[in-house]
């Protein structure tokens, strides 16, 4: 009796490129999940026809993906081209500015809420000037209540 091993998957990105090209269509989802950039730069330099393209499971974008994976370079990268949809909803609703929940990085932070909401940023940024805290000083608090 012989028993064969299963054959084990040890690059699992290359089994999707190798499905033929009803998968390549992801190839921009998978480099922004396996943080490529390089690879990112030149799907889209080749088109940006996958730059809005959602996954058949969840919905995710590349934007997503990127945001959820703390990549600020793919972030930027996918920021800064035509025609980013940065309002689309995956399949539980979520654009993505919703995906910040998932991330501790503050580049990545300021770059998605200045490009979802940048009349919002600009509005802060002009109030904090004008109130005098955004010189780099100390502001001191006044504190609530009666005066002593």
């Amino acid at each position: 009796m012989s028993i064969k091993p299963k054959p084990i998957m040890t690059n699992k990105l290359a089994y999707f490129e190798d499905r033929g090209s009803d998968l390549k269509q992801y190839s921009l989802l998978l480099a922004a999940y396996h943080d490529e950039y390089d690879k990112a730069v030149a799907i889209l330099k080749s088109g940006s026809d996958q730059l809005n393209v959602q996954d058949p499971y969840a919905g995710l974008t590349a934007l997503h993906i990127a945001i959820f994976r703390q990549n600020p370079k793919i972030v930027s990268l996918l920021l800064e081209q035509d025609g980013i949809d940065i309002k689309v909803k995956d399949g539980f609703q979520r654009r993505p500015v919703d995906m910040l929940d998932y991330t501790v990085n503050q580049e990545i932070f300021e770059m998605v809420m200045d490009a979802t909401y940048p009349d919002e940023m600009r509005a802060l940024e002009d109030e904090a000037y004008d109130e005098g805290r955004a010189d780099s000083s100390v502001v001191p608090l006044k504190p609530k209540g009666p005066k002593p």
